[in-house]
Formats: C-alpha cells, structure tokens, sequence
C-alpha cells in the first residue's frame, strides 16, 4: 500500500472520529512539530512504530500491501534481469558419434576412398578455403586470394596466426609440400589427377602462387583440402606415405587435435578420441571433445543403431533409409540433407563383353523400375535421375531421359539376339553338365568318354548333391533364360558394398533382369574391400553412389584418362567425344558455355548407356537433442556435415547483452 494513501486514510478516520477543531489543532502540532525539527518525512524507525497506531484490520491490510510490493519489486527485477541477459553456448561437453566402418587412412591425400577417413580429415585438417554452412566457398588458412585476368594464376596470402597442433607455426612451405606430394607419382594419390601439371611456387613465406596451363573452372573447389606439415612428414619417404603411423595419429591445424585410439583384439580401431584444439585460428569449439565410436553393421544388439537407442553414443552418422523407423524416437533429431550424389549400376563393358552390345544395355535400363527402387528403398526420399547432370547443376535438362520402364521393350530388344529357354530346359541342360563333371571326377577314362551320360550312373547321394547345387544356382521366381547362337546363357554379376541400402536396390534389380529372363548374380562386398574392386575394376556391374561435390566437374568420372584406379571412371568407360567436351569445359569461365558443354555430355552418355542411372538420395544422420548449434542443411559429401562443427554446444551459460 502507498504510504500517502495510507496517512491519507489515517487522516480520514481522525477526522471521522475528532472532529474537524481536533484535526485542525492536530495538524498545528504537526507544523509546529516539522517547523521545530526541520524534517517533513518520518525516520525509518519512526514509520515502523505506525503500527502501534493501527488496529488489527488494518494491519493485516498493511502487510498484505507490503508483501504484494515487494513480490512486484522482485518480478520486476526478475524480468528486467531477463531483458537484458542471455543464454549462450558454453565451452564443455564431449560429443560421441558411431559410425560404420573403421579408420585407415586419416590424411587428406588419401582419405577420399573412405568416408571414416574424410569424416575425422574434416575435423582435424583445413585447407586454403572452406565450404561454409550454406556451402559457399570462403578463405580459410588463406586471408585472401587474387585471380589473374587470363584465370591462370591464383596467388594466396596466408594467415600469420596459424599453429600446427605441435605448437610449430604454419607457413607457406607446408602448403608446397602438401601439393608437391599430391603431384609425387610415387605417393600414388587419387588427388593426382586433379592438380596434374599445375605449378605452385612460393612467392615468400606466407604467400603462394598456383600457375595453371589453361583456365580451369572450378580450381577453387578443389583447394579445400588439407594442407599437411612439411615438418611432420618431410622425413617419409613417398613410398611409405600411405604406410607412416601418422596416417592414424595425425597432426593438423583444425579445430580438433588427435587424443588416442583403441584398438581391440584383432587390431581394429573401434575407437577414436579428439581434443579441442584451444588455439584454432577461427572460433575455437564448444565442444570439448569429440569421439568416433566404431561399429560393425548398423543392425544388431552390438550395432550403432542400438547404440544411439541405448545413448551410449550422442549420434549416429549416417541413417539408412529402411532403419529409419528404428532411429526415430522422442529425444533424437534427424537431420536430411541435400547430397550432390547419383547411384548408378556402372556397366564394365571390358570385364564382360557381352556389355559391348547397346542393346543390351539399353534392354538392362528399361528393365529397371526406378520409381519401385525410390519408393522401397528410400522411402521417397530421393529423386529419380536419368544421366551424371544432376539438378541445379550446369546442363541439367529436366526434360532428357534416356528411358522408361518397360518390361514390353526390354524383352523386344532381348528376343532379338538372346532366345528364350524355358527355366526347365535350363535346369536340365545344367544337370547334364554337373552329371558330366561329376563322373570324371568318379570314374574311369572308359566312362568319362561314355556318350550315354545320365543320372543313372550316379548314386543317390550323388543325384541329391547335383539338385541341391542347382537349387542354389537356380532362382525359382526366374521362369525362362536366355542364351545366345552358341547356347551360352546371358549372365551378369553386379558386385556391391555390402549395406542395407545397396543390397535391397541390387536384389530388386536382380528382380527385375530375372524377370526378362537375364541371370543375374549378386556379389556383396565390405566396406574395407571395396579398396581391391575399384583397384581391379573387377566386375561385370558396380552398384555405387558417386559424389559428384558442389563442384559438378565430371571429369573425375568420365574422362578416358580415369578409367584406371585411382580414376573414378567406374564404368571403364572411353569416348573422345566426351574427353573434349569435359576438356574444353574445365578450360572455360564462360557459365553458359559450360552448361552447354555439360548439356552435350549428358546427351552423349544416356545415348551410350554406360551406366544405369537410378537415383539422387539425400543423406540423413541423427543426434541426441542435446546437441544443439546445427545449421547445416546441404552438403556436397558426408564430411560437409561437420562445416559448422565449431558452432556445436552442449554446455550453455548466462551473458549481459
């Protein structure tokens, strides 16, 4: 209650009760009083003997009052407290993530082969410039660069404030010898390819210069890889670059620094510890730590999914579309992404000729019912694609396909070359052989020239042997084959890795071929051995995903000079036509002019057919809520999911605005 409404109340009941001569002779002693003392307001001790004056009911009314403006004094407080401050991300906090697969070659020359390896490459490297959360191009170790007008020359003056995670500084001597080694034949990167021919010459010791033989488009893009320590690795020999221990304990300038790994009984690393690197050049993480925790299989009791139920770990790094349902749940966030990549059946027309034959591979395409493979194995989400140009890319056409599903026109173009044989005759004209071989290896030299082979002549162990090698050989959903005039049957292998994903896509194309009456044999590889089937290309057909990166160059994947490994060439695929096309695209600035020249590449490989395009997938990867700072929404390969890593907070705090 006010303290004038209250004497005001005072006075009101004075005058009730005196009289107005009283009151008047009152406030004459209350003038003479303030006259004689100099003072108009009560003292603090003086106002609290008021009390003393009032009545119980008005006591009670007073210290109803009071409590009420004091409790207003203490949410005005309150709220003015939080105006003006506010809660931001704190240092502390140690991230887990489970990833499948294991590490093996943690260093930006080689890392490209292996997700694991690019994922702790991202977090423990940084090269000249960076792809930023919104995946802009942006300096990184560099403060600027300068282009020459004729687009040959790249100059770079590097940051000062940069230490390597040993504590020695960073200078441009580094950056040479990070790209001499790439050039080195004899390191035997995959990044060769790209910086072939280019010279880097250092200007002084923090500037450097990149001298190209022709205008190359989208150089830039490929500067983003780590920069490694001339004063690390200057005593390994390039020979040796791929086998040195500091493939696995790294030493970067990034904003995490190697901590320990784990090892189990067989040697495998199943565990993989990272520090915040406290003197980062940029923004040094919230994130205090920052473990990868190794998984077998996705599925399972001891699988990663399992893990990120139990919270043992804080994120899952990639989720499969078909598990998706299982990661989903109250406390886990998912995040979908948009992912430059197609996945495409890679026909390698020098392992298995038949593939030589156009009809073939375009009766292979029909046959394949994209949409179904969108639907059951993405869950729709992905978009269906039809060539190597991918939406919003230069070139892309929209309106270009190289062809529909039609189980009618695949069997059209088969029945001219490959004749039915019904999946009886078949079955027979197999037995025959296994009965064949199964008496040379049993009997005498008179017997195996018998011309009178039958089942008669084996035993009945023998005859339930044969039929069980045929049941296993044979699908019995496939009702007739094809052969071709020598009677050899049409058969294809398609090898690829051994995932959920990859592994439903290729057992419905199996479905789909077997239906047209084309054998078709699934081969699933892992992870860790994929490494020999891109070394050896051996395979008729390679199920694989390609990323292509924001920077759609296909030249890695298609240009003739690729087809061997390290290339990505995958399809072995060679047409001069192509070659000049991606060549003089490389060599031009002009937008228009590459899309076209794109537009003209995508015409000439869905006229070919060397691949079966299938789809474009999006990538998807879970963390626990806590887990907060994420902005990222598009990537150009998994790794781009850890651009803002810096930005990621567990802990928070109170701060004055």
């Amino acid at each position: 209650m006010n303290f004038l409404v209250f004497l005001k109340k005072i006075y009101l009941k004075l005058r009730t009760k005196l009289g107005s001569q009283a009151i008047v002779s009152a406030s004459l002693d209350v003038k003479l009083l303030q006259k004689r003392t100099g003072r108009h307001w009560p003292k603090l001790k003086q106002i609290w003997h008021i009390k003393k004056m009032m009545p119980k009911t008005e006591k009670l009314i007073f210290s109803i009052s009071l409590f009420f403006f004091l409790l207003g004094l203490v949410w005005f407080g309150w709220l003015t407290i939080l105006k003006h401050r506010q809660m931001i991300p704190a240092v502390g906090g140690i991230y887990t993530e489970a990833e499948v697969g294991t590490p093996g070659l943690i260093n930006p020359l080689f890392a490209s082969s292996n997700d694991v390896d690019m994922d702790i490459t991202e977090l423990i490297y940084s090269g000249l410039v960076r792809y930023d959360e919104k995946q802009k191009l942006v300096p990184d170790l560099a403060v600027h660069y300068t282009v020459s007008d004729d687009k040959k020359s790249y100059t770079f003056e590097l940051r000062r404030d940069v230490v390597w995670q040993d504590g020695e500084k960073f200078t441009g001597k580094d950056v040479i010898f990070t790209f001499d080694s790439i050039q080195n034949l004899a390191v035997n990167s995959p990044l060769n390819i790209t910086f072939k021919g280019i010279k880097v010459s250092l200007v002084d010791e923090y500037t450097v210069r990149f001298d190209l033989s022709q205008p190359f488009g989208s150089f830039l893009s490929s500067l983003t890889v780590g920069i490694l320590p001339e004063h690390t690795w200057s005593n390994v020999s390039p020979e040796q670059m791929r086998f040195a221990g500091f493939n696995l304990k790294p030493v970067g300038t990034g904003p995490f620094m190697f901590k320990r790994l784990v090892k189990d009984g067989t040697g495998q690393v199943y565990q993989y510890e990272l520090s915040r690197f406290n003197k980062f050049y940029r923004q040094p993480s919230y994130l205090q730590g920052f473990v990868f925790q190794f998984y077998p299989s996705y599925e399972g009791n001891e699988g990663a999914i399992e893990a990120l139920r139990q919270t043992k770990v804080d994120g899952l790094s990639f989720v499969p579309f078909n598990l998706k349902d299982r990661v989903e749940r109250k406390h886990i966030d998912l995040h979908i992404l948009q992912l430059p990549q197609y996945t495409a059946l890679f026909l390698n027309q020098d392992h298995q000729p038949i593939l030589k034959d156009k009809d073939l591979r375009t009766a292979l395409a029909y046959a394949v019912d994209k949409n179904r493979i969108l639907h059951e194995v993405l869950k729709d989400e992905g978009q269906v694609i039809y060539g190597p140009i991918l939406p919003d890319m230069p070139g892309f056409n929209a309106g270009v396909s190289s062809s529909v599903y039609s189980y009618t026109l695949a069997n059209k173009l088969l029945d001219v070359k490959w004749p039915r044989v019904s999946a009886e005759a078949y079955r027979e004209l197999l037995r025959q052989d296994l009965v064949k071989q199964t008496l040379q290896t049993t009997t005498s030299t008179d017997k195996q020239n018998n011309k009178n082979i039958t089942l008669d002549n084996l035993t009945d162990e023998q005859k339930k042997a044969i039929e069980s090698v045929l049941d296993k050989e044979l699908n019995p959903s496939q009702t007739f084959y094809r052969q071709d005039k020598n009677g050899n049957v049409l058969e294809l292998n398609i090898v690829t890795v051994d995932n959920d994903q990859y592994k439903q896509t290729a057992q419905l194309v199996a479905g789909f071929w077997q239906e047209v009456g084309v054998k078709t044999i699934l081969t699933f590889v892992g992870q860790r051995e994929m490494a020999d089937v891109f070394k050896n290309r051996n395979y008729d057909i390679l199920l694989y995903g390609e990323i292509v990166g924001s920077d759609p160059d296909p030249y890695p994947f298609w240009h003739s000079s690729q087809i061997n490994y390290p290339g990505l060439n995958l399809a072995r695929f060679v047409d001069r036509n192509v070659d000049s096309l991606l060549e003089k695209a490389r060599a031009t600035t002009d937008p228009d002019q590459v899309a076209k020249l794109y537009s003209d590449f995508q015409n000439i490989i869905i006229a070919s057919n060397p691949a079966i395009f299938l789809y474009m997938p999006t990538y998807t990867y879970a963390t626990s809520d806590v887990i907060k700072g994420m902005k990222v929404n598009k990537i150009s390969e998994p790794a781009d999911r850890f651009a803002d890593v810096v930005d990621w907070y567990m802990n928070t705090k109170w701060q004055w605005k």
